[in-house]
């Protein structure tokens, strides 16, 4: 059997912006997105462990982004790539879970960054225009 690889690509873009705020904003958000929805995952018992389900309906997707769009400023995508990025995080934690590589605790964030898609921006001659 294939096993599917995925490649992932992230860039340092160099700038003269003053982007502290959006980041923390940012990671605050994201921090509260993965809370609400590790207190919304359902637990099920298998023969010897819990299994881990999380909840993907539309209804708990749009209280998550109402939720987190109430006293945000910035464009209304940041919070829409938050839940993504959110739910990629659980996704592989309940993969890592499930194979034995990681335990039961909540995944934690450990380095500030913003997640943009890539239609959203362009990047010449070493100057980026949103």
């Amino acid at each position: 059997m294939e096993s599917k690889r995925l490649l992932v690509k992230a860039y340092s873009i160099p700038h003269n912006l003053e982007v502290n705020e959006l980041i923390e904003d940012y990671m605050r958000i994201l921090n509260s997105i993965l809370e609400d929805s590790w207190k919304n995952i359902e637990w099920k018992r298998n023969r010897k462990r819990l299994i881990p389900f999380l909840r993907k309906d539309k209804d708990f997707r749009k209280k998550l982004r109402d939720k987190n769009l109430r006293g945000w400023v910035y464009s209304k995508h940041y919070v829409d790539s938050a839940i993504k990025q959110a739910y990629s995080m659980l996704e592989s934690w309940r993969k890592r879970y499930l194979h034995g590589r990681t335990g039961i605790n909540r995944p934690e964030l450990k380095r500030k960054f913003v997640r943009v898609k890539e239609t959203l921006y362009s990047y010449r001659r070493c100057a980026t225009k949103t």
